[in-house]
This record gives C-alpha cells, sequence and structure tokens, in this order.
C-alpha cells in the first residue's frame, strides 16, 4: 500500500539535490553590484561629469574645481586609463574609433578615449579627481582601474553614482597592459577582481 520509506527518501534526496544544483547554477553570474563590492568595497557616492559646464551647471562644485577635476583626469589619462594589447580588444569594450595609440615607457598599446571624470570626497573632506571611460556594451562609466559607476540618479541627481570606496580612496597607479586572454578570463575590462590594485580613475 505504501511505498517503501527508502525509495520516498531517495526522491527526496534528487529533488534536493536538483534544486541545490539550480540555486548554484543562478548564483554563478553575481551582479555587478556585487562584483563591484567584492573588488573595491562598500559603494561610496561620487558626481561624474561629462565636461565642465555639465560639471557647473549641477550647482555643487564651483567652476573652478570643475576645471581641476577635468584637468586632473586629462593630466593622469595616458598613465590609468586602460591599457589593451590589440585595438580590437579594445574597441570590443569601448567601441569602433573609440580607441587611440598609446605609448609609455617604451611600450605600445591601446586606451580608450576619456569621456568624462568624476569627484569624489575623501573622508578627510578632501577630494579626489578622476577619469571616466564610458563601456559601449552597456554606456556605463568605468574609472580606469575598472570600478564601475552605477545606481545613477543616486539621491535625485542625475550626474550622482556610487562606487567602491576603494576606488576613490586607493592611490592611482599604472594601467597594466590587457592582452585578449587576460580579458576574457576576467569577463571583460572591470567584469571581474582585477590582478592590480590601486584606483585608476
Amino acid at each position: 500500500m505504501h511505498a517503501p520509506p527508502r525509495r520516498r527518501m531517495r526522491s527526496a534526496a534528487a529533488g534536493l539535490t536538483a534544486i541545490g544544483s539550480a540555486a548554484m547554477l543562478s548564483g554563478c553570474d553575481p551582479s555587478p553590484e556585487e562584483l563591484s563590492r567584492k573588488q573595491f568595497g562598500p559603494p561610496t557616492e561620487v558626481a561624474a561629469f561629462n565636461s565642465v559646464a555639465e560639471c557647473v551647471a549641477a550647482g555643487d562644485y564651483s567652476q573652478q574645481q570643475c576645471i581641476d577635476a577635468q584637468r586632473a583626469a586629462t593630466n593622469d589619462d595616458n598613465r590609468t586609463a586602460p591599457r589593451f594589447a590589440d585595438k580590437d580588444v579594445c574597441e570590443d569594450q569601448f567601441g569602433a574609433g573609440a580607441c587611440r595609440p598609446s605609448r609609455d615607457g617604451g611600450q605600445s598599446f591601446f586606451t580608450p578615449l576619456l569621456t568624462g571624470f568624476l569627484i569624489g570626497q575623501l573622508a578627510n573632506g578632501g577630494y579626489r579627481y578622476g577619469g571616466l571611460y564610458r563601456d559601449a556594451r552597456n554606456d556605463r562609466f568605468y574609472t580606469g582601474s575598472g570600478a564601475w559607476l552605477y545606481n545613477g540618479g543616486y539621491g535625485g541627481r542625475a550626474y550622482r553614482y556610487q562606487v567602491g570606496s576603494r576606488a576613490i580612496t586607493q592611490p592611482v597607479t599604472t594601467s597594466r597592459i590587457q592582452t585578449r586572454s587576460s580579458v576574457v578570463s576576467r569577463g571583460g575590462f572591470g567584469g571581474r577582481v582585477s590582478a592590480r590594485g590601486g584606483w585608476g580613475g
């Protein structure tokens, strides 16, 4: 009349295994926010702008501060921009015509065009400035170190974003040159925890 208990246990175990496997599969791809937290720590608020005029119009910063922020991003661009061994690898992420040849210390590579700058406030009340690079695949801003800006419109202001706090507290470092294999292994620029530390944007 009744199925053997052992058979029921096997069935239950198989069901649990299937559920567990599905849960594991669904958890294989963490969200960009989770990736950002793992790599750059808890979020902090930053402002991101395409131009000095846009920065001034926001009303939170003086014209001189906006100029200083853009100048700092431009001055650091060649050193801190993402570097790629091949132009097509760079353009795969940042778009056709959006990468330029660059040189540093006898090395040749390609970097995406600077498309904006950020202003982040440090714990001591000072500010950190840095360059931003727009990913053509998802239209998002990234710093040179691969930290991506998310939650656009944070706090009710269109130019406000969140970014991992270490992206603005760690010192600027020189970018390493990425190859196709290294980009693929990381799931794309900014896709996983970077092999290098420091804040590049």
